[in-house]
């Protein structure tokens, strides 16, 4: 199957576009610099097969228009139903660690999230981010037992299992 130009042309476009849009719930930005490098093709294929002046139009158009859809992307989607679903409503204050105390070992708390290995712990009053030992996953709410300090990391356990 040959496709023309403008067939090119318009996939590009189109497979840059969805997998930028795609960026937004697929972490890990990937999807996006694909997207992004698919649409740096299209503008080369624009600036290519296209007549001279609509080859450098066209490249042009996608950067501006690429631009003032960024500045009404961050303006707009995090006011949205799903930008309001899937952003950050805290400041992260609650989110500090205690530096860990030499006393602490033996202690007694709870997993506030889900250790897989890392996570947070409530170990008397205080958040602290913890490892568990021996790289096993606890689930968040499970009672845990610091067993060791190590390079400045609380190791801990949970509270059944056996040392």
């Amino acid at each position: 199957m040959n496709m023309s130009p403008l067939s090119w042309y318009i996939a590009m476009l189109a497979a840059g576009l969805l997998l930028i849009i795609a960026e937004v719930f697929i972490p890990g930005g990937v999807a996006g610099v694909i997207g992004g490098l698919a649409m740096l093709a299209a503008m080369g294929v624009g600036l290519a097969y296209f007549p001279p002046p609509w080859g450098f139009i066209s490249a042009i158009s996608i950067v501006v228009f690429g631009g003032i859809a960024l500045l009404l992307w961050v303006q707009l989607f995090p006011r949205s139903r799903t930008g309001k679903r899937i952003a950050l409503h805290t400041d992260g204050a609650a989110f500090k660690s205690a530096a860990p105390e030499p006393g602490l070992v033996g202690a007694a708390g709870e997993a506030v999230t889900a250790l897989r290995p890392a996570g947070i712990a409530l170990i008397g009053g205080k958040r602290y981010d913890v490892l568990a030992e021996g790289g096993e996953w606890i689930a968040a709410g499970a009672a845990v037992r610091v067993s060791a300090i190590r390079d400045g990391n609380l190791l801990v356990r949970e509270a059944g299992a056996a040392p």
